[in-house]
């Protein structure tokens, strides 16, 4: 799953618990900005604070918008990728 968050990657404390779910489901959720310069930081540590997501492991595109972060999601499930070599293929 992409999620196209707020700012620096954050997203509404009241949206946590629906994606919190998907978590517990071990579904890689590729978090990116919808900011103009696209780059995601694990900066705030409130619920839903991108600082907070990243000890979650979601997994940070930088300089993707939402489109290409989910082809290039795509092509690393269809290549049977697991979690960590999906985290890893987004920070090349």
């Amino acid at each position: 799953m992409v999620i196209e968050a707020l700012g620096q990657g954050n997203i509404p404390p009241s949206a946590l618990e629906g994606i919190q779910q998907l978590v517990s489901l071990n579904i890689p959720i590729v978090l990116v900005s919808r900011s103009f310069n696209g780059i995601v930081s694990p900066t705030y540590a409130y619920d839903g604070g991108g600082y907070q997501l990243a000890q979650q492991g979601f997994i940070f595109s930088n300089g993707l918008n939402g489109p290409k972060a989910r082809l290039k999601l795509l092509v690393a499930l269809s290549n049977n990728l697991d979690k960590a070599e999906i985290k890893a293929y987004f920070e090349l």
